[in-house]
């Protein structure tokens, strides 16, 4: 069998690609496996070993400079596509897979002539792919505002049937060796030169033993050496680079691709997540790592040009002592709650959705009950119950406000007057900030698209009604089970120690009810 990958996005992303790679090769031990990359991230061949048995190069930025540039003839461009498709049929691949998800791959894809073809793809003038309900989600939360409760990673192994699971730290160093990695490709994403020479001081005169070190590529080392001197810098490609990621105790990075080679490494890292940086859909994807962010998008504030949009995360609202309390914490290996169950709650229910298995419902209680934290459980348990509750209220509202599909059907245009209801209902839903997940998000989005009949509103509004629904259903059911589950449990903690032990004569007595497990 022959594979071709598509990925044609930026370094970091290829780079955070490797376990869906890896569970690729593990699905297809024997086919032979090619990534299509863009030609300036070459370096990856050195970092994907063993995962792809050849690399194919698209001249993107030459093809970007034909189509912009006088110097160019025309069709020049559209010769190099060409030349590329004729190149890759003549492969006679099996299957295909799009691990890029733009308009570009699918169009590319959609020109290969390749029986199987997995992800967005263009044909018969307009796109395909969306075949499950795992990647039509990652399609609409992915590449805009919304937010995602999966991970980028999680999303396309979930919709190519690719098990992945975030890599596993590793074993605490020996060494010494803090890493930064102070610049991102994006200044507001930056945390500052300035704020990184102050950790590094004090982690030296608080943590005496450690020595920390900076790492550039050469085009950084100008910038890096406003606030370094240079014997501390380690200016290096990635591969050198990756060699001292495996080699250190702790890596302090913002949104970079040292970040996913770190994950990829298992090195134990602080991750700060900064400017439209989010840490759900494109953090690090290792277990346990610590991400330092502000709580709430920070509001114009005048800091900096870093905070001058409400959407990006404001570097002012990370301190120095925040990072090194997450540094001392990491060395010192003190542990810390990762999982927080009221998204848990809320992954679970949007995973047994999006599986589409009846026993994905149990696998997700299972899930939850590992889970659950021994303090605040059951508040956290109310609250959404509570919220479901007001799901179900909106959603009667808005099935009692939509017009009926026989009416719309006689109509040519719709009166403001005539959606009124409805409107109030969707700024509602905006205004509690409630719905975070998304489940209204399709509901919302339906009266703010454009459309050429008045059907179509109503019909776009039944299917997300229809998916509110499954949705809400899924919410009660693990609510239900949860509950269930923990009457049992205090049922049983409350009166084992006060069952008589007949027929076993050799104790004689009853067992004494214990009031410490009684409270477990």
């Amino acid at each position: 069998m022959k594979i071709l990958v598509l990925s044609l996005l930026r370094l970091g992303d290829i780079i955070q690609q490797e376990p869906l790679l890896r569970a690729l090769r593990a699905k297809h031990p024997e086919a032979e496996i090619h990534l299509l990359v863009n030609r300036q991230f070459s370096q990856v061949e050195k970092l994907l070993q063993g995962l792809v048995d050849r690399y194919i190069y698209f001249d993107r930025e030459m093809i970007q400079r034909g189509l912009g540039e006088g110097g160019f003839n025309i069709l020049w461009s559209f010769s190099q596509v060409q030349e590329l498709v004729k190149s890759l049929d003549v492969e006679n691949y099996d299957m295909a897979f799009n691990f890029t998800h733009n308009k570009l791959s699918g169009y590319l894809l959609g020109a290969l002539e390749i029986p199987v073809k997995k992800g967005l793809y263009h044909s018969e003038g307009r796109f395909r792919g969306l075949d499950n309900r795992w990647i039509r989600y990652f399609n609409e939360r992915f590449a805009g505002s919304q937010k995602s409760l999966f991970h980028y990673v999680e999303l396309l192994g979930n919709s190519f049937d690719l098990p992945v699971q975030p890599q596993v730290r590793g074993e605490k160093k020996k060494n010494k060796r803090i890493l930064f990695q102070c610049l991102t490709s994006n200044e507001k994403k930056n945390w500052g030169l300035e704020n990184f020479a102050q950790l590094k001081r004090t982690i030296e005169v608080a943590l005496v033993d450690y020595k920390v070190q900076i790492l550039g590529a050469s085009f950084e080392k100008e910038t890096l050496l406003q606030a370094f001197a240079e014997k501390d810098l380690l200016i290096c490609d990635l591969n050198e680079a990756r060699r001292h990621l495996q080699d250190c105790a702790l890596l302090v990075t913002g949104d970079t691709s040292i970040k996913h080679l770190a994950a990829q490494l298992g090195t134990p890292l602080v991750e700060l997540v900064l400017g439209s940086s989010d840490a759900t859909k494109t953090g690090a994807f290792i277990q346990g790592v610590r991400m330092l962010t502000t709580q709430v998008p920070c509001s114009p504030c005048g800091h900096s040009q870093a905070c001058s949009q409400p959407s990006h995360l404001c570097a002012q609202d990370i301190t120095v002592e925040k990072v090194f309390e997450a540094v001392w914490d990491e060395l010192s290996d003190e542990k810390h709650q990762v999982t927080q169950f009221a998204q848990a709650l809320e992954r679970a229910t949007w995973k047994t959705y999006l599986d589409q298995a009846p026993a994905s419902l149990l696998t997700a209680v299972q899930g939850l009950l590992r889970e659950q934290p021994q303090k605040g459980a059951k508040e956290i348990l109310a609250d959404f119950a509570e919220r479901t509750d007001l799901f179900k209220s909106w959603q009667a509202r808005i099935q009692e406000a939509l017009p009926s599909r026989e009416m719309m059907l006689q109509k040519k245009s719709v009166q403001a007057s005539e959606m009124a209801d409805l409107v109030l209902v969707a700024q509602e839903i905006v205004r509690s900030k409630k719905d975070e997940a998304g489940y209204f998000q399709g509901f919302v989005e339906a009266l703010i698209a454009r459309y050429t009949q008045p059907v179509q509103i109503v019909d776009r509004v039944l299917t997300a009604l229809q998916e509110q629904g499954e949705l809400l259903t899924i919410r009660e059911d693990i609510y239900r089970h949860l509950q269930s589950l923990s009457r049992e449990g205090a049922y049983y903690a409350k009166g084992i120690g006060q069952l008589p032990i007949s027929g076993f004569e050799e104790t004689g007595k009853s067992l004494q009810r214990n009031p410490e497990n009684a409270e477990l």
